[in-house]
């Protein structure tokens, strides 16, 4: 039996309190429990489950944070968890996940920090590497965990992450976006020329390819760099719609059209026609604009309207001997190894390319470098292969002239794709288009025009009375040497031809390019010889073109005048120095000399002659620039990578025109603070 007294505290002591509890027999002092607080336990900063956003609160040992929400907890488990639970922290955490841990975000060293710049300098490098050497972007899935596994003790190759598709955002979003937005922000405020085309792809997709030139402010240099490549409808390649495009790009860009002081493109009636051309669309927006036709477009022109007044032998006998040789392995061999016997060396047939400007004359050259062992090879052929395709080509090789009509197109062509070629430079050549264009036409015109007519050349009236009798014509030595072997008449029949293919190339020189243009003759005052030596400025005194073009750069008064001292301004030392430099880089020459200064006040000596020297040189005197993006295009877009997308391939394109314009590759190019800027999830992927 108890005697325990519940109500006696010396009794109610002496049971235990849990036994008491069960009893329901605490007292109210009792039944408050006192809690003990939690500590914040380090091992919670390793587990999965807290790392990325659990801190220790140094102040508060009972405390922990929560850097998603930004609020402070107590360190019991229950409290974390339900914190954890809540439907504010899942949300805030879920934004951070796929990025980079909080912990590098918020507590990032200085070394992480180069860490991880150089992880980013590798990414952008690596995808440098990529569009310059055209390799197919998907190659990086393979090539980031070869590298890793190669590299294994490389904190830096270990923190590399590049795949296919962030590779193709580092190019679209970080490398294009930087080498157009200087050339967009100098054009945005100096005067620059564009260069306008266009193409179609493997694909057939069309495109308008832009490209600007101008003089760099702070350098000097002269650049040509691919603004866009845009793609058009080409259902609708009206005028209208490709201006529309090139206003669009520009615009877009805020690129002022008033800046444009030069447009250069093809002869196409669609872009420089009298009427509703892209030319008439561009003067509307800019008056004062130069049309600047391709010379090399112009040139290839004047030899393709001439060629039609020969028979066509010459073009069908290069055609059909290239088709009977290529499509055979073995009738490659047996042609090999008969010009190894007769010619002591080895030379493909070439095959002849309408599209390309220097085909015909480099086919020709070639077909006659293996002559006779064509001849050998064909008596062969239609020994054993018996073919009517063999005979007329063996009939043609053995025909005299043919011959003569191969080594005539050797002779004349040569001086149409001398200067062609000249014309593709890179080098500044605006100086010397006059110059050059009119020398051409002498060349030609001193074959067969009367010697005392070749004076006044752009004058000239092709009337038979001004042209040399028929047996005067001079068609190259080699021609005139085996011609001379032939009967009389046919001599005679065959250099009426010959004198009509002479009339049209000079016809069409004078139709198409600048002889008579006396803009351009002015152009050449930026040859060091006249602006530096007053002794050869015969018609060069006040240049009074260039100044109703471009009077609204520049004083035309004070042109004038600097003009006509720059000469004088100068010792002997300077001015040797200055013509070297203008030989070999023509726009440092221009900008040495807009450096010099007055020594009364300080301020350039020469500023309007160097505005406008800077304004001449943003002319393009081809549109060669062009039709080497199109070569990138098609190096690009190939039949295994047919699926690129446009603005991917616009990107490539645009890094590899400014790496040339540049004269950099993969392994000199710099990636700057632009490029870590941009090097973020937000540009990459959003």
């Amino acid at each position: 039996m108890d005697y325990s007294d519940p109500d006696d505290p010396k009794d109610r002591c002496s049971t235990p309190k849990k036994k008491r509890a069960m009893r329901n027999e605490l007292s109210k002092e009792e039944c408050h429990r006192e809690y003990r607080k939690k500590q914040f336990q380090q091992q919670r900063l390793s587990d999965e489950k807290y790392k990325l956003w659990l801190r220790e609160v140094k102040s508060e040992p009972t405390k922990c944070k929560c850097i998603a929400c930004n609020v402070e907890i107590m360190c019991g488990k229950s409290e974390i968890e339900k914190h954890a639970n809540s439907i504010k922290h899942s949300t805030n955490v879920k934004s951070l996940r796929g990025s980079k841990s909080l912990l590098s975000s918020f507590t990032k060293s200085k070394e992480n920090e180069i860490l991880e710049n150089n992880i980013k300098i590798s990414e952008i490098k690596l995808a440098a590497f990529l569009a310059e050497h055209n390799v197919a972007l998907h190659t990086i899935d393979h090539l980031t965990p070869l590298l890793k596994e190669i590299f294994h003790d490389s904190k830096i190759c270990k923190g590399v992450n590049l795949h296919r598709t962030k590779v193709t955002s580092v190019i679209k979003n970080i490398i294009a976006p930087v080498e157009i937005y200087e050339t967009v922000e100098i054009i945005k405020n100096n005067p620059f020329s564009v260069l306008v085309d266009e193409s179609t792809d493997l694909t057939c997709q069309k495109f308008l390819c832009l490209l600007v030139r101008f003089v760099h402010p702070n350098s000097g240099m002269v650049h040509t760099k691919l603004l866009e490549l845009v793609p058009v409808n080409a259902i609708n390649c009206s005028a209208k719609s490709i201006y529309g495009h090139f206003k669009e790009c520009l615009l877009k860009k805020n690129i002022p059209l008033n800046n444009i002081v030069g447009v250069a493109c093809d002869g196409a009636a669609v872009m420089v026609g009298i009427h509703n051309s892209f030319m008439t669309c561009m003067v509307e927006d800019s008056p004062k604009v130069i049309k600047m036709q391709c010379i090399c477009h112009s040139s290839a022109l004047v030899a393709s309207k001439a060629c039609l007044n020969l028979p066509r032998t010459v073009e069908q006998l290069i055609r059909s001997i290239s088709s009977y040789v290529s499509g055979s392995a073995k009738r490659c061999a047996q042609l090999v190894e008969i010009q190894e016997f007769f010619d002591n060396q080895r030379k493909t047939i070439l095959k002849l390319a309408e599209t390309r400007w220097l085909a015909l004359h480099q086919c020709v050259v070639r077909v006659l470098e293996c002559w006779p062992s064509l001849i050998e090879y064909f008596r062969i052929a239609l020994f054993e292969d018996k073919l009517k395709s063999a005979q007329t080509i063996l009939d043609e090789l053995l025909n005299p002239y043919t011959k003569c009509y191969f080594l005539f197109l050797k002779y004349a062509l040569n001086y149409l794709n001398t200067f062609n070629a000249l014309f593709q430079s890179r080098e500044i050549m605006i100086h010397k288009l006059f110059d050059q264009s009119l020398n051409l036409m002498k060349i030609i015109c001193q074959n067969f025009v009367k010697p005392s007519l070749l004076d006044n050349i752009s004058c000239l009236n092709f009337h038979i009375s001004n042209l040399l009798p028929v047996e005067e014509v001079f068609l190259g030595a080699e021609c005139q040497s085996l011609l001379n072997l032939q009967p009389i008449d046919n001599i005679n029949v065959f250099k009426e031809k010959c004198q009509k293919f002479y009339i049209t190339v000079a016809e069409e020189i004078i139709k198409r390019l600048p002889i008579s243009n006396n803009l351009f003759k002015e152009f050449k005052f930026l040859d060091p010889e006249i602006a530096l030596d007053a002794n050869n400025r015969a018609g060069f005194d006040n240049l009074p073109l260039l100044s109703e073009q471009f009077g609204n750069y520049f004083d035309k008064f004070e042109l004038i005048n600097e003009w006509r001292q720059l000469p004088s301004s100068l010792n002997n030392s300077q001015t040797i120095h200055l013509k070297n430099l203008g030989v070999v880089d023509n726009a440092q020459m221009w900008k040495e000399i807009s450096v010099l200064k007055n020594f009364v006040n300080d301020s350039p000596k020469f500023p309007n002659i160097c505005t406008l020297a800077r304004l001449v040189l943003t002319l393009p005197h081809s549109n060669a620039e062009a039709e080497r993006i199109f070569s990138i295009v098609n190096d690009v877009k190939t039949k295994k990578r047919n699926r690129i997308g446009n603005d991917t391939l616009n990107s490539i394109s645009i890094i590899r025109s400014s790496f040339q314009d540049k004269n950099q590759t993969c392994m000199n190019f710099k990636v700057n603070k632009d490029h870590i800027a941009l090097h973020n999830t937000h540009n990459l992927y959003l």
